[in-house]
């Protein structure tokens, strides 16, 4: 059965993903910082919102595996992988080079 789409989908600028994978770094920080047991709603309630956001960048074409390098790495107290959406090595390679003196 196929599924149709009745509404077209936007896709997202580079910056605009670069900035979700940003919120879901911040968002798992959080989790990594919060005490279980004392902060659990709080804790599901930031889990629904990483789902929110990783469902944003599924329909904007990002690979499934990229979206599990990034989760895997924002779990991670510091980054695992140096391909990973994110990471600011990726960010250097792909940023405009400038002279500056």
């Amino acid at each position: 059965m196929v599924q149709l789409e009745l509404w077209e989908v936007v896709r997202p600028s580079a910056q605009e993903l670069a900035t979700i994978a940003r919120e879901i770094r911040n968002l798992y920080w959080f989790i990594r910082n919060s005490r279980r047991g004392l902060h659990d709603a709080r804790r599901r309630k930031v889990y629904r919102q990483v789902a929110v956001h990783k469902k944003r960048l599924l329909l904007a074409g990002v690979s499934k595996q990229e979206i599990l390098e990034l989760l895997a790495c924002c779990r991670a107290i510091r980054c695992r992988s140096v391909g990973c959406l994110d990471c600011l090595q990726r960010v250097w390679d792909f940023a405009p080079q400038f002279d500056i003196i």
